[in-house]
């Protein structure tokens, strides 16, 4: 099954030149110190099938068209698919439980608070269906695990279905109406649900489509609290949202500039849309290399320092709340989970940071990272107990890493 709209999240990279037209290094204003915990939110992609849960490999995996075999292995070694890299528990299903679950953990033991996935909303159009079973799966999880959840919408999806004659054009503010009273209904109530400056945060990868604010107005007062409303750092405004948050920004590594002015440059990133930390979401990254068959601009990795530096900043300034991007966008190389090509790289560096920040309050270690794709290995060999299984779980998400390394050791033994 091929998406209905791809992806295209270089959008913003593109844009994102226009950041620094707008401020100069005298008109940035100094950092002021965050007291209190951040919260740190990983951008997620719910869109990965494989057959082995639903019958057929995703176009995520095998490509738009598909052009990779997932099946097959690559002269690398490795399944031959729709990315430059490869996830190291091996290819999933988005609504496995067992990817979940492991998913969860791990960001968990990183000293992450929750995720923000990606979400084409309730319409029966493309792919949007299994998108949206998914991200309800990943929701459920998040109550299971403790973890926080807001969604992301892509109002393009609305386009995709004008396009394809599902929506009529004079229905488009009947359908975000819906969209939001489900929201409202299945998702902005539950305690899992992220609450950013006392309402439910959602986000928008746009507006791309919907740029008319009296469409999003009319579409929040059919809720009883209108959320707090962000969209993309250069569109928020015509949408009438409360802020802004940022995306993939290559201007702070242009040309040969020292540590000392990347970092200034990722500040005036961060504040040129706005110098109000309220109206300010922004996003620390690993770097960007997208398998599209227009090929974008890469961003160097540089061996971890590139997500370092602007979780690094992040963390050193005003603002309450951090987008991790991504966990998973293969198609475009920003993944953080752990990978053959990186390994636990990119969560140790946030590991580090969330350490650096709470110090004896946060306990966990790198070597702590790895259990959580030790428990998923045994559950896919199916030779231990569920229950003992689920026990080491809970003791995971409990924190109890040493009862469950022990545990682990023992039954790997076996």
């Amino acid at each position: 099954m091929s998406c209905g709209i791809k992806p295209m999240r270089w959008l913003a990279i593109v844009l994102a030149g226009l950041a620094l037209t707008s401020c100069s290094p005298r008109e940035r204003p100094v950092p002021t110190p965050e007291t209190s915990r951040k919260t740190l939110m990983m951008h997620y992609m719910t869109w990965y099938m494989t057959p082995a849960v639903r019958g057929e490999w995703g176009g995520h995996w095998a490509g738009f068209p598909p052009q990779h075999h997932p099946d097959q292995t690559a002269t690398n070694g490795l399944p031959d698919i729709w990315s430059h890299y490869h996830p190291l528990i091996g290819l999933y299903d988005s609504t496995d439980p067992d990817v979940l679950e492991c998913h969860l953990l791990q960001m968990k033991l990183a000293g992450i608070d929750g995720v923000i996935p990606d979400w084409y909303g309730i319409g029966e159009t493309a792919d949007y269906p299994p998108v949206h079973k998914a991200t309800r799966a990943l929701f459920d999880a998040c109550g299971r695990f403790g973890m926080k959840f807001a969604v992301c919408y892509e109002d393009r999806s609305i386009q995709l279905m004008v396009d394809w004659k599902k929506l009529p054009p004079d229905q488009i503010t009947n359908h975000l109406a819906q969209t939001m009273q489900w929201m409202q209904k299945e998702w902005f109530t539950k305690p899992q649900y992220l609450q950013f400056h006392g309402r439910p945060l959602f986000l928008n990868f746009g507006p791309i489509y919907l740029t008319n604010r009296a469409v999003w107005d009319a579409a929040f007062q059919t809720i009883p609290t209108r959320p707090s409303f962000y969209a993309l750092h250069h569109l928020w405004k015509k949408a009438g949202g409360d802020g802004g948050f940022t995306w993939v920004h290559r201007d702070p590594w242009e040309g040969t500039p020292t540590e000392a002015r990347i970092r200034e440059r990722i500040h005036e990133v961060f504040t040129y849309f706005s110098t109000n930390r309220d109206e300010v979401i922004v996003s620390a990254y690993p770097g960007f290399d997208d398998a599209y068959e227009q090929h974008q601009q890469p961003l160097d990795y540089r061996g971890g320092k590139t997500l370092q530096e602007t979780l690094e900043v992040g963390m050193e300034g005003p603002w309450p709340l951090i987008q991790l991007v991504t966990w998973n966008d293969y198609g475009e190389g920003t993944m953080i989970e752990p990978t053959h090509e990186f390994g636990y790289t990119f969560l140790e560096i946030i590991q580090q940071a969330r350490r650096n920040e709470l110090s004896q309050a946060f306990p966990f270690t790198a070597e702590d990272l790895r259990l959580p794709a030790r428990l998923y290995a045994l559950r896919k060999k199916g030779t231990v107990p569920a229950a003992e299984l689920d026990r080491i779980s809970q003791l995971l998400n409990q924190g109890a890493c040493l009862e469950a390394r022990r545990r682990l050791d023992a039954r790997e033994r076996t």
